[in-house]
């Protein structure tokens, strides 16, 4: 820290040439984030002083995160459940994993070695959970269409199992595992069942309304105990904002740590210090949009997705899978390569480190059929930049 402070307008100019490097939305085709509604930007500026860690002070503010669970426990099927809203979708499964870790001891289940069934795709956040937790996972193969078979994750079921993770929307896939099926499977068995829709949650609902062919993931499903979901990724809300939600009303206090002070409230969070602007930017989308605007920014989102799948294969590529949602993987050989290339062209995309030759490109509000017809000569060209280097070597 320098002796004397900067000029607020060097301030200015120097963040300004670092943020003139990020890439620019209309260039990224990996992020399941995008640009924040513009309401979601104003309200969060408005609140951007709160913090619902001091609920004594931002009472107003309070009122707005409790409102907004309660929209989206309503969204969920669930409008007597209990939630928090978090940092993301790391922070919901962790809390989703210490209730569940803590219900089984509750109940007298929890053994020296508790495991949590998973599938192979689950999402990363979990080796981070179950480091943090002493959870021991155990993996259940996906079938041939990527998901969580229900009759194998039953069978995985044992004496030591506290939890079952199903995810509805995969961040490499955007596969929906059949939750509708391995809830009825898990359900009497004491076991809580987790859904991860941090990437789904605000895609499924919307699509099924339009007809599109999606099981269903949420607390309408017999035996779903609690549910991820992130407003900032498909719920247009700035970052960070997440919620963790659970079917009991007092399900979310299974998880609690109490503060020093008189008339503090308990903490049902990791975090203390939470930025009130999260919540007033979610409450302002959700209110602002309603049923009707996320449905039709879904129907557009899947338009794009399909007029990408359609180029894409009239152009000659090959999908490792048909998308259930807006991502969109392709068989490439040299993908790694070619998104080096892409990348040093001004595009954003992404190559799994598990699947092999595959690229992953993802639909969101951004991603326009202009995108599309701007990127697809730009991937042909980086695709002959390879073969040729391939050649040469």
């Amino acid at each position: 820290m320098r002796n004397t402070g900067a000029l607020a307008s060097d301030v200015r100019r120097r963040i300004e040439a670092q943020l003139a490097d990020d890439v620019p939305w209309n260039r990224v085709l990996n992020s399941i984030c995008t640009e924040p509604h513009p309401l979601a930007v104003e309200m969060a500026s408005r609140a951007a002083h709160t913090n619902l860690g001091d609920v004594r002070i931002f009472r107003g503010t309070k009122r707005i995160e409790r409102e907004v669970v309660r929209l989206l426990l309503e969204l969920l099927g669930n409008p007597g459940g209990s939630g928090s809203l978090v940092s993301g979708g790391t922070e919901a499964n962790l809390i989703a994993m210490l209730v569940a870790r803590e219900t089984a001891r509750a109940r007298g289940r929890l053994t020296e070695r508790p495991e949590v069934v998973v599938s192979s795709t689950v999402h990363f956040s979990f080796t981070k959970v179950f480091h943090l937790l002493g959870l021991t996972p155990v993996v259940v193969p996906v079938d041939d269409d990527l998901r969580m078979p229900a009759k194998e994750t039953a069978r995985r079921i044992g004496e030591h199992t506290v939890a079952v993770v199903a995810t509805a929307g995969s961040s490499e896939f955007g596969v929906v595992d059949a939750v509708d099926e391995i809830g009825p499977v898990v359900a009497g068995r004491g076991v809580h069942l987790h859904v991860d829709a941090a990437t789904g949650g605000f895609i499924i609902p919307f699509a099924r309304e339009l007809g599109h062919d999606l099981p269903q993931f949420d607390f309408t499903v017999e035996g779903v105990d609690s549910v991820t979901i992130d407003p900032h990724k498909y719920g247009l809300a700035n970052v960070p904002a997440g919620a963790v939600l659970f079917r009991g009303a007092e399900d979310a206090g299974r998880f609690s740590v109490d503060s020093f002070f008189v008339d503090t409230p308990v903490h049902h969070t990791l975090l203390g210090t939470r930025p009130g602007a999260a919540a007033v930017s979610v409450y302002a989308v959700l209110e602002h949009l309603g049923r009707d605007g996320f449905r039709d920014i879904t129907r557009t989102n899947f338009e794009v997705t399909r007029y990408l799948v359609d180029s894409l294969r009239a152009a000659g590529y090959e999908l490792f899978a048909e998308p259930q949602l807006n991502i969109v993987v392709v068989r490439l050989p040299h993908a790694a390569r070619i998104s080096q290339l892409l990348e040093s062209r001004g595009w954003i995309v992404s190559t799994s480190k598990r699947f092999g030759e595959t690229l992953r490109l993802v639909v969101t509000r951004h991603v326009t059929r202009e995108t599309v017809d701007e990127f697809l000569p730009a991937l042909q060209q980086a695709c002959q930049d390879v073969t040729a280097e391939a050649a040469v070597s």
